[in-house]
């Protein structure tokens, strides 16, 4: 119980700062006259090389560079992607670390690329993502945005999560269940047969979090307090439970 605890909060905190950092990031609500400049020809070359061999990488630079286009072109919901992701405890970043791990110089030229690009597209303008062989990957940002989390790890995703119900991203990133829920059915995973059922569980977690905010606190605003988990984590046991050994 300590270990969760010490886990909910530092979700909690590091939202807040990741969140605070993206606004102050939007306070300029158009482009700059003059595009940032782009990396090295030699650094975007290794950059574009391993946004192809590495999905993961890939995934972290599509949320960043999504994520700076919104908070310029969206000026009201600026913060929410990184808000969600904070939310649905995304490995964001790790990626990337790992890419200047391995070849540090390339540590700032990736955010210049990130910004570059940004600054290059027009609000309304798919994003393309090299595949390599002459391929790309065109991703709709408003779709991205409707479908996150889920579309970090499945860009190109159509579909709202089934256990948002229709609920809009600035209504997902602002329910501190969400911290719970992300924690306890973590995304990830290619399994087809456990989607469906995970998608369920996560829509009852929630519902067992705002009720138990209700039963203590007569709203569900706000965030999480030790008490509201003590209380619900019976019920969110036997609900983790309910599923297939193989999907919890």
């Amino acid at each position: 119980m300590r270990a969760r605890r010490i886990i909910v909060v530092a979700v909690l905190v590091a939202g807040l700062v990741t969140a605070l950092c993206w606004q102050r990031r939007a306070a300029v609500s158009e482009p700059p006259a003059i595009p940032f400049p782009a990396p090295a020809a030699d650094a975007r070359q290794r950059i574009e090389q391993r946004l192809v061999e590495a999905p993961a990488f890939r995934n972290d630079v599509l949320f960043l560079l999504a994520a700076t286009l919104r908070d310029r072109c969206q000026p009201a919901q600026a913060g929410l992607l990184a808000r969600m992701a904070n939310r649905a405890a995304l490995p964001v970043l790790a990626a990337v670390s790992e890419v200047t791990r391995q070849d540090p110089a390339l540590d700032r030229p990736i955010y210049q690329y990130i910004q570059h690009r940004a600054d290059g597209l027009r609000c309304g303008q798919p994003l393309q993502m090299p595949l390599g062989a002459g391929r790309n990957m065109q991703v709709d940002i408003e779709q991205y945005a409707r479908t996150f989390p889920d579309s970090y790890f499945d860009p190109q995703r159509s579909s709202e999560p089934r256990d948002f119900a229709g609920l809009s991203l600035q209504q997902r990133a602002g329910n501190a269940c969400n911290s719970v829920v992300y924690s306890v059915l973590p995304l990830g995973g290619t399994d087809w047969r456990c989607s469906g059922l995970r998608a369920n569980a996560r829509a009852r977690v929630r519902g067992l979090c705002e009720d138990e905010l209700r039963r203590q606190h007569g709203g569900t605003g706000g965030e999480l307090d030790m008490a509201v988990g003590q209380g619900m984590q019976a019920a969110v046991v036997a609900a983790m439970a309910a599923l297939p050994d193989d999907c919890r």
